[in-house]
């Protein structure tokens, strides 16, 4: 496709990989977002382990009948992460709510469910400073990054289970939502040279269909496998669209045991087709395709009180989609969780803490970047 001049350039704007300097703030942020998966906060206590067959994840609809009736589900995602570039630290703090579901029963053996998810987050802030030469003179300068957008996930799934030991689940997937880049340029000579700001937003809408199913072996092991095709992807300047591609196509499998009451000990893989976006971008936006590999578990642990407490942990290796132009980011992670249920059982708190380490797989780049996230996850049944 050719994109005119003027829609070219906001475009490289819109989707600029942020320059890798002191100042800059991160590393995960880059290209299009950071991927948040999908995965509930326990899930995410199981380093993704069992999300196949989590029904409060949005990546498997079989897994909806394991919920046993209607809920709903809500999640905030607080990060502080700090990136260290040589001698150099740069901390920010990211805000995120990563995951809402509502489930419900249509009949007894059928759940549907709408889950709305982050399907890439690219919210950071950052500055660089700079030198500019304005009429043959040479003057010092800060530069303001801010970005603020997602692009969200809304899945509808409908999930039958025609027998106890077998789930089948089907979805239909939008995806849309908008990014929106500030630049300001502040000169330190401020008495002669006012401010100079530049705001630009881009909106993106696409669309895929998954399916996925689950079978459970003498009540002790399962096995649970889904699929998302990704259909067409477009990026769109008010009513101009900028450029065309596809919705990454993603694979996913995870076997389980659980042949001990309150605990399930997972494996999860999963590949996403990244490279599917390329023609959303720029030359300038490297994009790779990865493998996600988890293992945890979740255990019945100690009571409190009159309370049961779940025991998670888990950990998790990936490739993050955007990298760098000669390398891509590799994502090693560790998770401890906690859950319990209230109420009677009608409200369930579940508590995530993770602890990332993001590097260049090439060895030639002095960056890192080191992450703590905090999920929590709130359930309420009617």
């Amino acid at each position: 496709m050719t994109i005119r001049p003027c829609a070219a350039l906001l475009l490289a704007t819109a989707l600029a990989v942020p320059t890798l300097a002191r100042a800059q703030g991160t590393l995960s942020t880059q290209g299009f977002g950071y991927p948040t998966s999908g995965m509930s906060t326990r899930a995410l206590g199981t380093g993704g382990g069992m999300t196949e067959f989590d029904p409060l994840s949005s990546t498997n609809p079989a897994a909806l009948p394991s919920l046993g009736g209607g809920a709903l589900y809500v999640q905030g995602e607080p990060e502080f992460r700090q990136l260290t570039v040589g001698a150099g630290t740069e901390s920010a703090r990211i805000a995120r709510h990563p995951l809402t579901v509502l489930a419900f029963p249509l009949r007894q053996n059928v759940m549907a469910g709408l889950a709305l998810s982050n399907f890439l987050d690219r919210s950071f802030e950052t500055n660089e400073r700079r030198i500019e030469t304005v009429g043959g003179e040479t003057l010092p300068t800060t530069n303001f990054f801010k970005s603020d957008g997602a692009i969200a996930d809304v899945r509808l799934a409908v999930a039958w289970s025609p027998a106890s030991w077998l789930r089948l689940g089907v979805g239909g997937h939008a995806i849309t939502g908008d990014n929106r880049l500030r630049s300001t340029q502040r000169f330190d000579d401020s008495l002669r040279f006012a401010p100079i700001a530049d705001t630009s937003t881009v909106t993106y809408v696409g669309t895929a269909i998954s399916a996925g199913a689950s079978v459970f072996i003498h009540n002790a092991i399962g096995l649970a496998a889904s699929f998302r095709k990704g259909g067409a992807m477009s990026v769109k300047h008010s009513d101009t669209t900028l450029a065309n591609a596809n919705v990454p196509d993603r694979m996913s499998f995870s076997a389980a045991y659980v042949g001990i009451r309150g605990t399930t000990i997972a494996a999860r893989t999963s590949k996403e087709s990244w490279t599917r976006m390329q023609g959303l971008g720029s030359p300038a936006v490297p994009i790779y395709d990865g493998w996600d590999t988890s293992v945890g578990a979740d255990v019945l642990g100690p009571r409190w009180g009159q309370r049961a407490i779940q025991v998670r942990a888990g950990a998790r290796t990936r490739t993050l989609p955007f990298g760098l132009p000669n390398s891509a980011v590799k994502e090693n992670s560790a998770s401890l969780g906690l859950g319990t249920l209230f109420a009677r059982g009608r409200i369930a708190l579940d508590v995530t803490g993770i602890r990332a380490l993001r590097t260049p797989v090439s060895s030639a780049t002095d960056l890192r970047e080191s992450a703590w996230t905090i999920s929590a996850g709130l359930t309420v049944r009617p």
